[in-house]
């Protein structure tokens, strides 16, 4: 029977929600509190240092080939695949400061074997650091660390193995992804060509309007009352924090659960490089440490000599890590850089670590939460927040 399903939140899960609500013959409301679908994977409007201005996202993003839920969403709603992302095979370009010898390749290999013996899974308690026992110190750090930053955005220390171990299985097990318009590898680094908003939350928009689902912006829910009176469902699809500002009175203790999550930031500092610079590949991975924070930098389509540098795992005040950045940057790249715009998010995704528990996606009967925060089997990621969506 078709009930009638409440979304609270426009982000891509709250999205990812409505659309399959839709497909299995729901009516639909979404409502958003901002004036624009997308949530945290929103743009900004920058007036770069030659006066242009350009639409850049609060924090840049990588999808995997293996994310399949959310490139079968993109499709369903309209997106042109080849036209919205750049395909990057997997190999890891880096700036490494010294050549591996013979022994780090053979450490690597061993853990390899290590993991696929083990079904590239271990017990919830081990962190990513005791999973790369046999890994050398060049491994680690140039390959392990990186993977699971970009990925975890924890660090080794108190990364969770098992998650970490997930991601590696999909991304290098699993069969290509294959539609119409080519084919990904499931290892495939996918960088969107242009803002988020453009990728998907403005065509999931349209897609659902012209389904007869109302899209409400500007509205943003104070309490869930007048929801569940009108509503067979309500799905909570916003920030952890938010959700537990609704349901804390109807659930104490799923709401006490997510006060528990830990958080890390994530540092986006964008520059201008000379305008006939050019990196090498579209993502390089970087040698960082406190003092050299960036891990990553990527080539931004917008404007020419566009760059933005990624710090995950974040530490510091957004001045001083924009001036180390711009620092590193130089020294790395050759070139002179300029400041563009520097963004810190300092909830940007929860820390992913061994030892924690995440919050059930059922609250109460006919009351949800989808998140990537919720129980799943994905870190803090797009594909996190859109299979807590979309799977049962």
């Amino acid at each position: 029977m078709p009930k009638r399903v409440a979304i609270v939140g426009g982000g891509w899960a709250g999205l990812a929600a409505a659309v399959r609500s839709v497909q299995s013959g729901h009516n639909v409301t979404v409502f958003e509190a901002a004036r624009c679908l997308g949530g945290r994977a929103r743009s900004v409007d920058v007036t770069l240092p030659s006066g242009v201005t350009v639409a850049l996202d609060n924090g840049q993003h990588v999808l995997l080939g293996a994310y399949r839920q959310t490139l079968d969403l993109m499709q369903t709603v309209g997106v042109d695949l080849n036209a919205a992302l750049t395909k990057l095979p997997v190999r890891l370009s880096t700036f490494q400061t010294q050549r591996w010898r013979f022994l780090d390749y053979v450490s690597l290999a061993r853990s390899l074997a290590g993991w696929l013996l083990q079904g590239f899974s271990c017990p919830a308690s081990v962190t990513v650091l005791a999973l790369s026992k046999n890994a050398s110190k060049r491994v680690i750090k140039d390959l392990i660390e990186p993977l699971c930053l970009s990925a975890l955005n924890t660090t080794l220390a108190e990364a969770s193995g098992r998650v970490f171990l997930r991601v590696l299985k999909d991304a290098f097990t699993s069969q290509s992804y294959v539609w119409t318009g080519g084919r990904y590898a499931s290892s495939d680094m996918l960088i969107p060509k242009v803002d988020l908003g453009r990728v998907f939350p403005s065509l999931a928009g349209s897609w659902l309007r012209a389904r007869g689902a109302r899209v409400r912006l500007g509205e943003r829910i104070t309490s869930l009352q007048p929801l569940q009176s009108e509503f067979d469902h309500v799905v909570i699809a916003t920030s952890p924090w938010e959700a537990v500002r609704l349901v804390r009175d109807l659930a104490p203790d799923w709401a006490t659960g997510v006060d528990a999550l830990a958080y890390r930031a994530i540092a986006t500092v964008y520059v201008q490089a000379p305008v006939d610079f050019k990196l090498s590949k579209p993502m390089l991975a970087l040698p960082s440490d406190a003092e050299h924070p960036a891990q990553f930098v990527f080539q931004r389509a917008e404007a020419k000599g566009l760059l933005v540098f990624v710090v995950s795992d974040a530490k510091g005040e957004r001045e001083e890590l924009e001036r180390l950045v711009l620092a590193q940057g130089g020294a790395i790249l050759g070139v002179a850089l300029k400041p563009v715009l520097s963004i810190v998010e300092k909830r940007a995704t929860f820390a992913c670590s061994a030892q924690m528990k995440r919050p059930s996606k059922l609250v109460l009967e006919g009351l949800s939460v989808v998140g990537d925060y919720v129980d799943g089997p994905y870190p803090s990621t797009i594909e996190g927040a859109i299979l807590s969506a979309t799977q049962p």
